[in-house]
């Protein structure tokens, strides 16, 4: 099975991203002429479109349609939302118009939310109580990360990369550091490239850890909220403890990896088991008795629901195909992750069917699969080693020395959200000249555009923090 997952263009050439037996493949494309002619071609997801190639026409007015016609998913019917006179429309809110009959009605959400979460413009038609439709528009995080890219050298770009999507800063410095070491012919030692994925699959654990409270607040379940929200303290502490910095900031550089020094090796490998303590001992309880409590799975299952054809159809990734029972996982027989078991998801496929139970428990399958996965690995990585190399080992000056390889290099790195991916095309001198960054969320959140049609107003909420998806990773 093979999955495109993201289309660019440079310098009038045109490449698509593809997933095939495990593995990201870039690929020219010389059968398309045109941006809309990707439009055009139903094989191409229509988020990932009108991400890589919209513009801003202005106000999106479509009152003047047939609301069928609105509400089709028929990509022929409704071509002229994502289009205007030959130019894909971007997905960024500059306005937006949609059409309702007589007994249904139109809200928004957003852009402006409460507590810390980030702006996006959610408009909803409905029904009732219940919705019928849901248009999503981002594009209130803009920070230019691309533009300030170009023209960059190693020691300028690294720093960018983990602002992309500041939860995911291990993950996209790993894809850059990957770009970097490739294009400089940088060797990388067995032992960075383990610790490495310690580090994205620790980022996975704090994540997840932190969304199981937060779902359990939108259900008002607050024993595990409160467990939670403390105890993924844990899991940041030991990426403190590791590198000194709790999400991992400047740890992941090309060629190496900075730990801290404050502590000896021996220290640094047993800390892991205070995080195991904390778990079994105190979060692994709370979220066995949530998930075995009548009302919660009532209130979880069947609601949010995302079909395997969805993800087939609409190319969504990581953590969402999985949890709807679609094997993707970029983990699986890479040399960076020696032994990865992948989970049993058709074998338990009751607990995998695209719901809102499913994204819940598909979390603590993830943080259960990467804790013993690191434990299963500890005596392979060389600790004094790891400890005793020198943080300066790729300086402010040691990259002007290497060699750089003019050319296109494309990384792809299984973070906790998905494959996020990263394609610099680079000069004779081994500056940025151009590039494609495409997190999953891109795709992912036309699932939940997918995932609340039919349910409860109310739900929207709870299938948004389900799904957890990236304002800024999509808005560069």
């Amino acid at each position: 099975m093979e999955k495109i997952t993201g289309i660019t263009n440079f310098d009038g050439v045109y490449h698509q991203f593809v997933i095939r037996d495990q593995k990201m493949i870039r690929e020219e494309v010389v059968s398309k002429k045109s941006n809309i002619d990707f439009l055009l071609d139903p094989q191409y997801p229509v988020w990932l479109v009108r991400h890589a190639f919209g513009q801003d026409v202005g106000i999106e007015d479509y009152s003047e349609l047939k609301e069928d016609e609105y509400l089709s998913d028929n990509r022929g019917k409704n071509l002229s939302l994502h289009q205007k006179t030959g130019i894909v429309r971007d997905l960024a809110y500059h306005g937006l118009h949609v059409p309702f009959h007589e007994g249904t009605y139109s809200h928004a959400v957003g852009p402006i939310h409460a507590g810390i979460i980030e702006p996006g413009h959610f408009r909803f038609v409905v029904e009732g109580e219940v919705i019928r439709h849901l248009t999503i528009r981002l594009g209130f995080q803009h920070r230019a990360i691309r533009e300030k890219l170009i023209g960059k050298s190693i020691t300028e770009v690294m720093p960018l990369s983990e602002v992309i999507s500041g939860d995911t800063s291990v993950g996209y410095a790993t894809a850059f550091s990957k770009i970097y070491e490739e294009m400089y012919g940088i060797p990388v030692s067995k032992d960075t490239r383990l610790f490495r994925s310690f580090l994205v699959e620790l980022e996975r654990i704090a994540v997840h850890i932190g969304d199981l409270g937060g779902i359990s607040e939108d259900i008002g379940y607050y024993p595990l909220y409160g467990v939670c929200v403390t105890d993924r303290g844990a899991a940041l502490g030991l990426m403190e403890t590791w590198t000194g910095n709790r999400f991992g900031k400047v740890a992941v550089r090309p060629g190496r990896v900075r730990t801290n020094k404050r502590i000896t090796a021996k220290q640094a490998k047993d800390a892991f088991l205070n995080l195991k303590k904390v778990y079994f001992k105190r979060v692994r309880p709370q979220i066995l008795r949530a998930l075995s409590v009548s009302t919660l799975k009532e209130r979880m299952q069947g609601c949010g629901f995302i079909s395997e054809l969805d993800v087939q159809k609409n190319g969504f990734l990581g953590m969402i195909a999985r949890m709807a029972g679609v094997s993707d996982d970029l983990r699986i027989g890479h040399p960076d992750y020696p032994g990865w078991t992948a989970l049993p998801l058709q074998e338990e496929h009751h607990h995998y069917n695209g719901d809102v139970w499913a994204r819940m428990y598909i979390r603590y399958t993830e943080i259960e699969q990467s804790l013993n996965w690191i434990e299963t690995h500890l005596n392979d990585l060389d600790w004094d080693s790891l400890w005793s190399e020198k943080d300066s080992a790729v300086g402010n000056q040691s990259w002007k020395e290497w060699k750089p390889k003019p050319g296109i290099y494309t990384a792809a790195v299984e973070a906790w959200r998905g494959p996020l991916l990263v394609s610099l095309d680079f000069d004779a001198e081994g500056f940025v000249k151009n590039s494609y960054i495409r997190d999953p969320s891109v795709l992912n959140w036309h699932a939940l555009e997918l995932a609340v049609r039919g349910e409860q107003v109310g739900d929207f909420p709870l299938n948004n923090k389900s799904f957890n998806l990236s304002y800024v990773g999509f808005d560069l």
